[in-house]
């Protein structure tokens, strides 16, 4: 019964490890259904299947940690090509746009 619940959770793992995300769609209804079987195991394969988690838990929050650090990267890009903000000695905040300016000097 644990082997079943270590495999899936080895194969979230490999999915979230390879960004194969919409793997997990299939794979984690499987695991909830995995859990009612559960009750009749005995304690040693419950600590391995803990363990199992555990590392599996330490993926996803890694996984999680990148995709939040690349939106971010991402928004400080799209706030970049808006053009650099300033302040003035009032603290009023403006924006000077990116790129030659609209007027050339002759």
């Amino acid at each position: 019964m644990t082997a079943n619940a270590q495999e899936t959770l080895r194969l979230v793992r490999q999915a979230v490890i390879a960004g194969n995300y919409r793997d997990l769609v299939d794979l984690l209804p499987e695991l909830i259904s995995r859990e009612y079987m559960l009750s009749g195991a005995d304690a040693e394969s419950l600590a391995r299947l803990r363990d199992e988690a555990t590392r599996t838990a330490n993926c996803l929050e890694a996984a999680l940690a990148g995709v939040r650090a690349a939106r971010r990267r991402t928004s400080e890009i799209i706030e970049a090509n808006k053009g650099l903000t300033t302040y003035d000695r009032a603290g009023a905040k403006a924006t000077v746009p990116f790129g030659a300016p609209n007027s050339r000097r002759v």
